[in-house]
């Protein structure tokens, strides 16, 4: 897990000199869900007092950025804090480290270190609310291994696993830090990209096509790709997945090894 992963791990929240949370990042709403307004203390460690009068050091009171860790009801939790440099606010970062295999597991893919499709659901959800309610558009890869039973058969399923990594290193490489690669299935990743239209969607498509072909391996491998950004008649998360799906499954009808963008559900074409 790289460090623009673990960014986006952590949830981080900017906090007043009322104790008052004003702001989260985007891994503090999914964990936190709309907290602005309420104590910090309340929200991150279920307190109806504030830290320090558990002897638990405050950044609002010392002043001081540091690493530590806080154990309360025999759960530890992990804490980075600090002050911003100007406007008076503080700044927490939290996990519970007592139940981190856990939330782990329901984050991030085991096998490939990317995120899970449990994670999906609640990051594409709030995709399609930004697109609803400011227009913030977004775009989806849907990638496909092709021959990965072959593979499992002829080398083992040690080599399909290794050939899921490599092409999982791929799907992510080109990334922005804002991006996001999931291991959707068992052969099959999905990308999601904020603030981005059809034609860069498409060019983040090509580089991981390149990228698969050209890793070393036993067996040569490649993906069959399927592209879409959300439109007007998406009303839930399915909606735009199974335009993508549509646009591998014509890929796959195609060009297999190929690149196929859907426009909308009824109009496809590939691409080079």
């Amino acid at each position: 897990m790289g460090v623009k992963d673990l960014e986006k791990f952590l949830p981080v929240v900017l906090i007043n000199k009322n104790y008052v949370i004003t702001s989260l990042n985007e891994t503090g709403k999914m964990m936190l869900g709309d907290v602005v307004g309420k104590k910090c203390f309340q929200v991150l460690y279920n307190l109806d007092k504030p830290c320090q009068e558990y002897d638990i050091k405050c950044p609002l009171v010392s002043g001081e950025e540091n690493i530590d860790t806080v154990t309360l009801d025999f759960e530890i939790y992990l804490r980075a804090y600090g002050r911003l440099p100007v406007g008076g606010i503080f700044w927490e970062s939290m996990i519970n480290m007592t139940n981190v295999n856990i939330l782990r597991s329901g984050v991030f893919d085991r096998l490939t270190d990317l995120y899970s499709r449990s994670f999906l659901t609640g990051v594409l959800e709030k995709f399609l609310f930004m697109w609803q309610r400011y227009r913030d558009v977004f775009s989806v890869v849907m990638t496909d291994v092709d021959g990965l039973k072959r593979i499992n058969q002829e080398f083992g399923h040690l080599s399909g696993d290794e050939a899921l990594k490599k092409i999982g290193q791929c799907v992510k490489l080109y990334l922005r830090k804002s991006d996001f690669a999931i291991r959707y299935g068992g052969d099959e990743f999905l990308v999601l990209l904020p603030k981005t239209r059809l034609d860069k969607t498409v060019f983040v498509a090509q580089r991981i096509h390149e990228c698969v072909k050209s890793v070393p391996f036993v067996s040569k491998l490649s993906v069959t790709i399927g592209v879409t950004e959300v439109r007007e008649e998406d009303k839930k998360p399915e909606d735009i997945i199974k335009r993508a799906d549509q646009a591998l499954s014509f890929a796959k009808e195609k060009i297999r090894g190929g690149i196929a963008v859907a426009r909308t559900g009824e109009d496809f074409y590939t691409v080079d």
